[in-house]
């Protein structure tokens, strides 16, 4: 019997760095995501067969032991050890790889190196299969803040808050301004958990600035026009830039756009928020003429 599990990717819109100290932060659910087929009857004694595709196209093929999980193959050895190290911790809390053999397909439905969450949603599929905590899952392999586990499985926007435990709260967000928030690719594949750790000492004890992110955060969402919301864009690309000691990435490399450009997760890499009140065609040619091509509007990408 086959089993589907479906997860979404992410954007984290407010609260990059300051979440991991307390700061509520704003986070969206994309419509692309991953899927994944598990077959418990399939495959060759004591094995599991591991099949991961991008939009279609093979990405990582990989076979383990079931009673160790022993790589016997593998089309990547580095995406099969990271893989590896899921599963592992997946057997320690759970029965579910104690099964003879077990073979498992999985599709991701944007590039991987968009950074819009392939490991977030396998981590939430993994444990959607487990019948075990996501969170459990993603605080036993990696140091993060978890609001992607939550966007996994969030079906719109939410707020959420690292305090003793992980605080969701659905959210609407439908402005009339939508159609001119637009979220563009650097072409950079940023490391998220790299950047969090050689920041971290730089935004620890930042009381004040935390509860203004908060406050921030809060505001944005409940925006009635698009310059209130570009103002509390802007804010709190000054908060970030001033604590991480890095200039915004519309100084750097923006500064003579229309609009605000707020970086998205870690900064350096993977994708940018600008918004511009006037027609989606600037929008488009400013940034083509920069090289970058992977432009999608608010409606295209959020859930």
């Amino acid at each position: 019997m086959i089993h589907e599990y479906y997860s979404h990717g992410k954007l984290l819109l407010t609260g990059e760095y300051f979440v991991l100290e307390g700061a509520l932060a704003f986070a969206i659910p994309l419509k692309a995501g991953q899927r994944m087929w598990v077959d418990q009857a399939e495959s060759n004694y004591g094995e599991l067969s591991w099949e991961t595709k991008v939009q279609e196209k093979d990405w990582l093929n990989a076979k383990y032991n079931t009673q160790d999980l022993r790589i016997i193959e593998s089309s990547d050895i580095n995406r099969a050890r990271y893989l590896q190290k899921l599963l592992l911790q997946t057997k320690k809390m759970s029965s579910v790889l104690n099964h003879s053999s077990v073979k498992i397909t999985n599709n991701i439905e944007f590039p991987t190196n968009w950074g819009l969450g392939s490991s977030s949603s396998l981590i939430s599929n993994l444990a959607f299969w487990a019948n075990i905590d996501p969170f459990d899952l993603l605080n036993s392999t990696t140091e993060g803040s978890g609001y992607d586990i939550a966007c996994a499985r969030s079906n719109g926007p939410i707020l959420y808050q690292l305090l003793n435990e992980p605080l969701i709260k659905p959210v609407k967000f439908e402005p009339d301004f939508r159609d001119h928030i637009y979220f563009v690719y650097l072409g950079k594949k940023q490391d998220t958990l790299k950047s969090v750790l050689k920041n971290k000492d730089k935004i620890k004890n930042k009381k004040l600035e935390v509860d203004r992110i908060s406050q921030i955060t809060r505001s944005l969402v409940e925006s009635e026009t698009l310059h209130e919301f570009e103002n509390y864009l802007n804010e709190h690309e000054q908060i970030v830039s001033t604590s991480i000691h890095e200039k915004t990435v519309k100084s750097k490399y923006f500064s003579d756009f229309e609009g605000s450009i707020k970086s998205l997760g870690a900064w350096g890499g993977d994708f940018i928020l600008a918004t511009h009140a006037g027609d989606s065609d600037y929008v488009r040619q400013y940034f083509n003429r920069k090289s970058m091509d992977v432009i999608f509007s608010y409606k295209d990408l959020v859930l």
